[in-house]
């Protein structure tokens, strides 16, 4: 299984990075809510046309299994992965490589 870990910044409310996700770059776009403690993510191809704007991060769930119709988007799944298996969203400080959470990308050969 081709599983990538999207590095992220914990701690950081908002930011933007360019990922390359099987060949093709598209810019992720992070930020926070600190009122309703909830990440939400925007994906945008690579002159940042937006795609799918404010995902909301959902804990262990396909974040992409809705939009399969749309061939703009990446072909996997990305899902907010969590080291013990809760499903209660990850907070500002908790997404990130090595945190409770992390975003992964499943590539669309292992779905």
């Amino acid at each position: 299984m081709a599983l990538l870990i999207i590095p992220t910044s914990p701690g950081v409310p908002y930011f933007r990075q360019k990922t390359n996700l099987e060949g093709r770059d598209f810019v992720l776009d992070f930020s926070y809510n600190q009122r309703i403690e909830r990440w939400y993510l925007t994906i945008l191809d690579e002159e940042e046309t937006p795609l799918l704007r404010g995902l909301k991060l959902m804990a262990n769930w396909p974040l992409l299994r809705h939009y399969r119709y749309d061939i703009r988007l990446p072909p996997g799944e990305l899902m907010a992965l969590t080291q013990d298996g809760s499903t209660a969203p990850p907070t500002l400080n908790e997404l990130g490589p090595g945190k409770r959470a992390e975003l992964v990308y499943i590539e669309a050969a292992d779905l």
